[in-house]
């Protein structure tokens, strides 16, 4: 399989070795289906970006912190140039140590040029990196972070846990021929505790392998607005100040000064960027059919959006918004203990 492996955003993943034991004591599989205790089945998690009988478009995982990593390098360069000016100055007009000057002035440049590398890793890519699940075909389109489009059949896919410091993610290996040593890897959708991501995966493996469409569909209260566009400074901040609960209001007091760097960091990182633009051949293989009843976007997104992000809906919204996200999981359930018994 000659397919050329993705760079990773920060870091680049870790590529022609051998499965690992944990990723295989972690597997993701295929065609079976993953019994989870409580009331949900399914989450998505706010990372579907459009969902239709054709294809289910959902978010890379670096996208809810995008402009984290920017926020620092952006504070650091603007801080060094601020220093290096003052020690010019200095230098200058006062009649500084000019040794001293040039020590500063290469201190500083490495510095700026270190964090410039990491600035640009961010600013001036894509505004995200999109995977979709084609449902039709059977395939899943991977748009990669160094620009390039791999199509691979949705039952060919490794899909694992991977753990990120102190959470985890679900990934998807590419496997050679002997079905043990990954030759390439990519991420997607959410990022958070390792009990959510059964429920995430079922929601993916549902909707690539069960006829619950419709009630999926319904599972989706969120669509991140970037399908044809780039995301504006408020959804960015809205992203980045979203809490689950009143009792996080204090929280988000304290940590409102460094979500507005972050904001503007992320800001800027969107305009900067280019919007993903998947191929001809894609596009076609992803064909809707005009008169699909199922087609979720950002256009359905709630206008009330900030008393969702500040957890200050009314408790009828509130209520009828839960009320539906048990009816479809209801739904589902039965569909599947229908299919493979209780």
């Amino acid at each position: 399989m000659a397919i050329s492996h993705d760079i990773g955003l920060f870091f680049p993943f870790k590529v022609n070795r051998p499965l690992t034991k944990e990723e295989k004591q972690s597997r993701f599989v295929q065609g079976k289906r993953r019994r989870i205790s409580g009331e949900a089945t399914v989450l998505d998690l706010d990372t579907v970006i459009r969902i239709n009988s054709s294809y289910l478009e959902v978010m890379d995982k670096f996208y809810p912190t995008k402009g984290y990593v920017a926020s620092f390098m952006m504070a650091f360069c603007i801080l060094f140039i601020i220093f290096f000016f003052a020690i010019a100055k200095t230098t200058i007009f006062n009649g500084g140590d000019i040794p001293s000057f040039f020590f500063v002035f290469f201190l500083c440049g490495g510095v700026v040029f270190y964090c410039t590398r990491f600035l640009l890793k961010d600013w001036f890519q894509r505004t995200h990196y999109p995977v979709r699940f084609n449902r039709k075909k059977q395939l899943v389109h991977v748009y990669q972070v160094k620009g390039e489009i791999i199509t691979l059949p949705w039952k060919d896919i490794f899909f694992t846990t991977s753990k990120q410091k102190v959470s985890y993610c679900i990934v998807g290996h590419v496997l050679a021929d002997d079905k043990e040593t990954v030759i390439n890897t990519f991420s997607f959708g959410y990022v958070g505790q390792r009990e959510e991501l059964a429920l995430y995966w079922e929601f993916i493996r549902c909707y690539m392998e069960e006829e619950c469409q419709e009630e999926l569909a319904e599972t989706v209260l969120f669509c991140p607005p970037v399908e044809k566009q780039k995301e504006g400074y408020i959804a960015g901040l809205q992203r980045l100040m979203q809490i689950d609960s009143r009792a996080d209001w204090l929280l988000l007091v304290l940590n409102l000064p460094f979500a507005l760097i972050e904001s503007i960091a992320r800001y800027i990182a969107m305009q900067t960027s280019k919007i993903p633009q998947w191929s001809p051949e894609v596009l076609e293989a992803c064909a809707v059919d005009p008169h699909d009843p199922i087609n979720v976007g950002a256009e359905n997104n709630s206008p009330h959006r900030w008393r969702t992000v500040l957890a200050n809906e009314s408790r009828e919204v509130y209520d009828a918004k839960n009320q539906r996200l048990a009816s479809a999981n209801q739904k589902i359930k039965a569909k599947l203990d229908a299919r493979y018994g209780e």
